[in-house]
């Protein structure tokens, strides 16, 4: 009993040596030399009167479509495509290495046992050994935790990458969509413009038999027909394609996937806000990921110089040895030093990492504001796009009903025999090719609305993905939402 007691007591000593090494902390961490995010002007160059609100963007918008296949296709897409799950792996990747990163925070600990064992006449039995050590390095000029703040900003931004990576598969998915729908709208166009032309055809025949009209007019009533005929593998090549991309987008191969069965181009989606351009700093997940990794850099940087100055170790070692397991403990020694390491000669190392640390720090700064001015560009763009292109179907509409007109008269001026039949053949291509025209122009407003979205972020919608993250690894840290805003 008066044994057991020793080896509580001796155990207990080397387990609370651990927690006595980190009271000696000392120090405070190093701040660094931050940078401000850039400043945006107020408003944008373009601006849309019609335009809703900007929490539309914010929520997950293609479901305005109305579409059940198309919801089902995006949320499948965003658990089982093989881009976002190599993402979601680069942030597995980025949560780990900050994990190790921040593993010099906390003691090292190592523990040994062993026993001797020897042979021949005149070797004994052998004893028992156990040692264990620890060791500490006091962060006096807070290198470790300005390497663990590094790793974990680092961390941050891989989730926005994963976020912004979210986003583009989500857009891509409802253009390729909205590509489907438009070509097979165009094919249901085709097919009743080749009816048309099949009864124009079979009245000039008619009216050739009869004498009425010329053989001239039955071939070229003929060609037309063939013209537009010609359209039609096209159209329908482009629907295959554009199924085989939605296939791949979804995470399926083309031969298992189930086509969705859209006909025509839905209603357009409501026109968003563009808001201030300052929301871009929140709603953009890369512009948000591109500044974590400028504030990672600036804690890296200040790990590298803190690298430069003397630092503190604390290290305890704790032996003991025995005949046997009973009486291990009998006999056993306790170690504490407190040594100071201070770099004198390194070649220039530590200097040329600092230099090099700052470098980097540099160069993703400039990688931000490209990518700040990038965002401001697409968001530009798309709000110029979707008001030109309305423009665009505006004309073309006219045009159209301007192009009806003239092969009505077309018509009544070749059966009074006062024009020939040409005047009406062109006017029938006109009208068809118009009408393409239309379904074309229709198709690019959905894009470009689509493009809109994309451009103004919408990270809100991006929790369902995090959450699907965190699913395949749970991790949960007090305070990372702060680290998050302070480095924002």
């Amino acid at each position: 009993m008066k044994r057991k007691y020793k080896h509580s007591l001796h155990a207990k000593g080397l387990a609370l040596l651990l927690p006595s090494l980190m009271l000696l902390q000392a120090g405070c961490t190093a701040v660094p030399d931050g940078r401000d995010p850039l400043q945006m002007s107020s408003s944008y160059s373009r601006s849309l009167d019609s335009a809703a609100g900007y929490d539309a963007v914010r929520g997950q918008y293609w479901r305005e479509f109305g579409d059940d296949a198309l919801n089902k296709l995006v949320e499948e897409a965003l658990k089982d495509n093989p881009n976002l799950e190599r993402v979601r792996q680069r942030l597995l990747q980025a949560e780990a290495v900050a994990k190790k990163s921040g593993a010099d925070l906390y003691p090292s600990v190592t523990v040994t046992g062993g026993r001797d064992l020897g042979r021949g006449t005149a070797a004994g039995s052998g004893d028992l050994s156990l040692s264990g050590a620890a060791s500490y390095e006091l962060d006096i000029w807070g290198k470790n935790r300005a390497s663990a703040k590094s790793g974990k900003l680092d961390a941050f931004g891989a989730a926005e990458d994963l976020r912004a990576a979210a986003v583009t598969l989500a857009a891509e998915i409802i253009q390729d969509w909205l590509r489907l729908a438009a070509l097979r709208e165009e094919e249901a166009l085709l097919n009743r413009q080749i009816s048309i032309n099949e009864n124009v055809m079979e009245l000039q025949q008619a009216r050739f038999s009869g004498g009425i009209a010329s053989a001239l007019d039955v071939l070229q009533q003929k060609e037309v027909l063939a013209r537009v005929r010609a359209q039609l593998p096209d159209v329908q090549a482009g629907q295959a394609l554009a199924l085989n991309r939605l296939a791949v987008l979804a995470g399926r191969s083309p031969a298992e996937f189930i086509p969705p069965d859209q006909a025509a181009l839905p209603a357009l989606l409501p026109l968003p806000g563009a808001g201030l351009p300052s929301l871009l700093l929140e709603e953009r997940p890369d512009i948000r990921a591109a500044w974590l990794r400028v504030s990672a850099a600036d804690w890296a940087k200040e790990a590298a110089a803190a690298d430069r100055l003397p630092g503190v170790n604390l290290t305890a070692n704790y032996a003991t040895m025995g005949a046997a397991f009973g009486n291990l403990f009998t006999n056993w020694a306790l170690t504490l030093a407190a040594s100071l390491v201070a770099p004198v000669m390194d070649g220039g190392t530590r200097v040329a990492e600092t230099a090099r640390q700052q470098a980097v720090a540099d160069e993703r700064f400039q990688t931000y504001r490209e990518t700040v001015l990038n965002a401001l560009k697409e968001v530009e763009d798309a709000l110029a796009q979707n008001k030109y292109q309305a423009d665009k179907i505006t004309a073309v509409e006219e045009q159209l009903e301007a192009a009806r007109n003239a092969l009505a008269q077309a018509q009544i001026s070749y059966t009074n025999g006062s024009t020939d039949y040409l005047s009406v053949l062109n006017g029938l291509l006109n009208v068809q090719s118009l009408e393409r025209q239309m379904v074309q122009a229709r198709r690019d407003l959905s894009l470009y609305r689509v493009m809109l979205y994309r451009a103004l972020g919408g990270r809100g919608w991006t929790d369902t993905v995090m959450a699907e993250s965190a699913e395949k690894q749970t991790e949960t840290e007090n305070g990372e939402e702060q680290d998050v805003r302070e480095a924002l």
